[in-house]
């Protein structure tokens, strides 16, 4: 799977967040990338280097702008990832203050404990994402917790979804998405209500994704050919949610789920 986050990914406490992707609707302005601390091409074999996490404080958090993922520190030791798309229009949230994550766009405010949203007009959290703290003290997207780290999986973590007779990933179960049946092979389905895709790449591999393209964030509202399209600027997505064709730059933001009998379920 393209951009597969390894399954247990150590998230949500000491030195670990939690992974996802951004729900955000069309129509919002794409703030332009901000200057951050990240390490220039530094990379190791767990991911990508944001920066150092004692620049995180705590009880606050930082922006990191050109990953569009924010880091929090709810208590001492305790990392928290989350996407920098507001949940309401797409803008890229630019400040943590006063124990919120804040949209420069229209105000919306998600607390830094776990995303949530304090104060609207965004509709839903920030989605998770899977950040580490490795052996030097910095903060790095992906992988599993240094040696002596607390694992533990918070609910929305991504990563590869879990076929029938697999190990399925950790974390609490969740809404029931589809039947397997309702999914065909090399096809998916659009859930809009809930802006997921669930697809079936090849037979009994169910992968989900959040249904918001990464160009403009309009909901993508159709499968066909081995794609998963956009409708706004011609944008297509591979059924792993890679990007087949642009203007979109970056793949769909993946969701976990788990095979039960003939039920999808978010994991």
């Amino acid at each position: 799977m393209t951009h597969q986050i390894p399954r247990r990914a150590a998230v949500g406490f000491v030195a670990v967040g939690a992974a996802c992707a951004a729900c955000a609707r069309y129509g919002g302005p794409q703030s332009p990338d901000q200057g951050d601390n990240q390490a220039a091409g530094s990379q190791t074999s767990t991911g990508e280097v944001l920066g150092k996490a004692a620049d995180v404080p705590v009880g606050g958090g930082k922006v990191f702008a050109n990953q569009k993922i924010v880091v929090t520190q709810p208590e001492a030791g305790q990392y928290k990832g989350f996407s920098a798309v507001c949940t309401h229009q797409g803008c890229l949230v630019d400040a943590v203050a006063d124990g919120t994550i804040n949209c420069p766009c229209h105000a919306s405010k998600f607390k830094v404990t776990d995303g949530s949203v304090t104060a609207g007009p965004a509709p839903t959290p920030l989605a998770a994402m899977n950040v580490t703290v490795n052996e030097y003290g910095e903060l790095v997207t992906g992988g599993s917790a240094p040696p002596g780290t607390e694992e533990t999986t918070a609910p929305g973590t991504t990563g590869e979804t879990t076929a029938p007779g697999t190990t399925e990933p950790q974390g609490g179960g969740g809404d029931v998405l589809a039947t397997t049946d309702a999914i065909p092979v090399g096809g998916g389905m659009i859930l809009q209500d809930k802006e997921l895709v669930v697809t079936q790449p090849t037979a009994g591999k169910f992968m989900a994704f959040s249904a918001v393209c990464t160009h403009q964030g309009c909901i993508v509202d159709a499968i066909s050919g081995g794609t998963i399209n956009c409708p706004c600027h011609g944008s297509k997505f591979k059924l792993d949610g890679s990007v087949s064709q642009g203007p979109a730059t970056e793949p769909l933001s993946a969701r976990t789920v788990k095979v039960s009998g003939d039920q999808i379920s978010l994991a």
